[in-house]
């Protein structure tokens, strides 16, 4: 049952700057270990296989264009075609692959409690 806070006359001390980065770096530490328990130690799925590949294509795909872009950029010489989808497709097919580790991570929600009631 949610309770609202009544402070009264008081002024809260709780201060946004340093409990958002605490709460960011513990949230992010307990999605490693969730994932790390779920999809590579207790089980083998596509999944487990979807998630490094998708990110490594993904830091490609970016690093390469943002590479020759910043390139362009400082010499105002324009890619090629083959350039650009060399970029483009490593990071269209890294996003497909983590959308679909996310898909399989949302189906493999446990339909029926652990514990007895």
């Amino acid at each position: 049952m949610p309770i609202d806070a009544r402070y009264g006359d008081e002024i809260s001390n709780l201060k946004y700057s340093r409990v958002v980065g605490e709460f960011l770096w513990k949230n992010t530490i307990n999605f490693g270990k969730r994932v790390f328990y779920n999809y590579y130690l207790r089980d083998m799925s596509i999944a487990s296989i979807e998630l490094p590949l998708g990110l490594g294509l993904l830091l490609f795909g970016l690093c390469f264009g943002g590479f020759h872009w910043i390139g362009t950029m400082q010499t105002g010489i324009v890619n090629s075609a083959g350039t650009v989808m060399l970029s483009a497709l490593p990071l269209i097919t890294g996003i497909q692959l983590l959308l679909a580790f996310i898909s399989q991570d949302i189906r493999d929600i446990p339909k029926r409690p652990i514990t007895r009631k």
